[in-house]
């Protein structure tokens, strides 16, 4: 929930580097992922890793139907990418949207990121972190912190950007 302190402390990742190659994709972004600090002790302790995962999408213009998912939406294309477990810049190079599809779009392209933990270190995610969801453009322009803690810590998560 927006605007709702935070009682557990978050270990704060490096300042924003540019990167001149996530400017020139078109789907190229990046944020940074905060944690809590029995996260951090959690996934250091454990060996543990955060995946993050970003699946591009759009609404179909008509005429298109015939190119929709399950969810009636346009696959743009996702994109995975394996973490240590500690605070850091997530970099999406957006190496997997497929600007095909883009021309079957009603709208923009909209991107939306789950981060989740790496299950080296056992069979389930252990981490509650806030979502991403919205349109690629504006995720593209923001700079943004996305907060995990543990499952078990009853973290409120946020929608971001």
């Amino acid at each position: 929930m927006r605007g709702v302190a935070r009682t557990t402390a978050f270990l704060v990742a490096a300042a924003f580097i540019p990167i001149i190659a996530l400017a020139q994709t078109p789907a190229g972004f990046e944020f940074q992922i905060t944690l809590s600090k029995q996260a951090a002790q959690r996934l250091a302790s454990s060996g543990e890793g955060i995946t993050v995962q970003a699946s591009y999408y759009g609404e179909p213009k008509k005429g298109a139907e015939k190119h929709v998912d399950e969810m009636g939406q346009i696959y743009l294309g996702d994109e995975r990418i394996d973490l240590p477990g500690k605070a850091a810049t997530a970099r999406i190079n957006g190496s997997g949207f497929e600007q095909a599809a883009v021309k079957w779009l009603d709208g923009p392209a909209m991107v939306n990121v789950n981060i989740f933990s790496s299950r080296k270190a056992g069979p389930d995610n252990i981490l509650s972190c806030d979502l991403i969801d919205g349109e690629l453009q504006v995720v593209r322009k923001s700079r943004f912190a996305v907060h995990c803690a543990l499952i078990e810590e009853g973290m409120q998560t946020e929608l971001k950007p």
